[in-house]
């Protein structure tokens, strides 16, 4: 008897929740590397703005990590996939073992072959002062997209906190 008085309390709480849901809190749904969409061609810098919507990132950190991507995609196309790991931020180490991260990126690499001419789509610079830097890469047979998210250390350093490759095959 308990139960069925609470699930006909319960029942329409939850059910008139979920239809209305709670507006006044509710953030948009974003990954927290995820980047936004490429802007005609050009290389988009989101960050956190004031009010006059002037931009946040400073030169340096935005050139940081652009040398930081340079230095990955280099030691990807390079196939040093096990000092990519060993670099990586503790936290990006926390995916698996070295092994598991290098054997899974020779499988993918010998899948796809190189990638030429990475391309910048777009720079994201979030507030919890990550950078995410998003890149096109092609080849004869695939064209591939891959995220790279850094985050500055203490001693300065920019060091590669996530790491996202989505690859097409051409048509």
């Amino acid at each position: 008897m308990n139960c069925a008085r609470i699930i006909k309390i319960v029942f329409p709480v939850i059910l008139f929740v979920t239809l209305l849901g709670c507006k006044s809190r509710q953030e948009t749904p974003r990954a927290k590397n995820a980047a936004p969409p490429p802007n005609n061609g050009e290389i988009k810098s989101i960050s956190g703005q004031n009010a006059a919507g002037t931009i946040a990132t400073s030169p340096q950190d935005k050139s940081d990590a652009e040398a930081a991507a340079a230095r990955i995609l280099s030691q990807m196309e390079s196939g040093d996939f096990s000092t990519i790991y060993k670099d990586a931020n503790p936290g990006f180490r926390q995916i698996g073992s070295e092994e598991l991260f290098v054997t899974k990126f020779q499988q993918t690499r010998q899948k796809t072959g190189p990638f030429n001419n990475p391309r910048e789509l777009s720079f994201v610079s979030l507030p919890d002062k990550t950078y995410v830097l998003v890149y096109r890469l092609e080849n004869e047979r695939f064209k591939s997209e891959r995220r790279l998210t850094f985050d500055r250390q203490k001693n300065g350093k920019m060091e590669l906190f996530g790491l996202n490759q989505h690859d097409d095959p051409k048509k």
